[in-house]
């Protein structure tokens, strides 16, 4: 399956044998394609956000990776319409937006709701109690903006990139868009799991977890082909965890949260010092979430499939589009 990110089953040799650029599709292969905008990424995050600033900073990560992002998508993925990588900031993407961003702060009140009343936590004050240099409201605001830059620019690189070039590398011979995208998925969310290996406190356990987490939030993407759901949900799902209830996100702490807790109980359910997604409460969430979203997206769309970008090979893809421009 491999060999489809360098060769095409053209039976032109000219065509099939250059293992940098496809020439029937005029651009670089899938793989060249993936390299260069994985390490370019993970370049700009590093850079990017090296001054602290209250968490204002990943604007500025934010912003330099929707502009690589659009590079790479409109010149060398050579990709017509915006559309295509699932932000489209219509009234639709912002009403799922929102349910996304409900049902991931949703879950995460019920986790911590569980966990105090069971006593693996106990609150130990408020963010406006604390002693600080600075007011308490302006960490606050930098962090609710910098979950919701990360929420943004992850789901942008790790779904809206990786999965429809994963998965017209792997559309060969017998694999249809639609296998392909089943293997994009998978392949796109251990890529995500293993992204978090270096946090801190981190274990074999957590890392399946936020593998099951990529799945999640790769699903509502690949039915819908909007990433809406799926950075509202990235988003709350941080901001809530570690802004609003004082749990560590993926083993990160968060000083100024706005409930400060003392964390109890079996790490094995509670995640211990890595958060909820290093326990079985966290792999709970998960799937609640899944369900939730998937039930709304088939009552809203009246059934559950891929959406067409997702059954469609890249070419069959810019057919569809140039034929709607000239409708249009």
């Amino acid at each position: 399956m491999f060999v489809s990110f360098i060769y095409t089953n053209s039976k032109d040799p000219e065509f099939s044998m250059n293992p940098f650029f496809n020439q029937e599709e005029y651009r670089p292969r899938a793989l060249i394609r993936l390299i260069i905008f994985v390490f370019v990424s993970i370049l700009i995050m590093g850079s990017s956000t090296t001054v602290y600033f209250f968490g204002f900073e990943y604007l500025i990560a934010g912003a330099l990776l929707a502009g690589f992002f659009w590079v790479m998508f409109r010149f060398v993925d050579q990709r017509d319409s915006i559309s295509e990588s699932g932000i489209l900031l219509s009234k639709e993407w912002m009403n799922e937006f929102a349910i996304g961003t409900l049902a991931g702060g949703l879950v995460m009140l019920m986790i911590f709701l569980l966990e105090w009343s069971s006593g693996d936590i106990s609150i130990e004050g408020f963010v406006w109690n604390r002693t600080s240099s600075v007011f308490w409201l302006i960490p606050v605001v930098g962090y609710l903006i910098k979950m919701l830059s990360i929420g943004f620019y992850e789901e942008l690189i790790s779904r809206s990139y990786l999965i429809p070039n994963i998965k017209e590398g792997f559309t060969v011979g017998k694999i249809n868009p639609a296998k392909a995208t089943i293997i994009a998925i998978a392949l796109s969310s251990i890529l995500f799991g293993t992204g978090h290996m270096g946090n801190p406190n981190v274990s074999i356990f957590a890392t399946i977890n936020i593998i099951f987490a990529g799945v999640m939030l790769a699903i509502p993407y690949v039915l819908t082909g909007r990433l809406s759901y799926s950075v509202g949900l990235h988003f709350s799902w941080n901001y809530f965890q570690g802004g609003v209830f004082g749990f560590r996100v993926s083993g990160i702490e968060h000083m100024h949260s706005i409930i400060s807790i003392k964390q109890f109980g079996n790490p094995l359910w509670t995640g211990g010092s890595f958060g909820p997604e290093g326990g079985l409460i966290g792999l709970v969430g998960i799937f609640l979430i899944l369900t939730l979203i998937a039930g709304y997206i088939k009552k809203k769309e009246g059934k559950l499939e891929l959406h067409h970008t997702f059954k469609s090979t890249f070419r069959e893809n810019k057919e569809r589009l140039r034929k709607a421009d000239e409708l249009a």
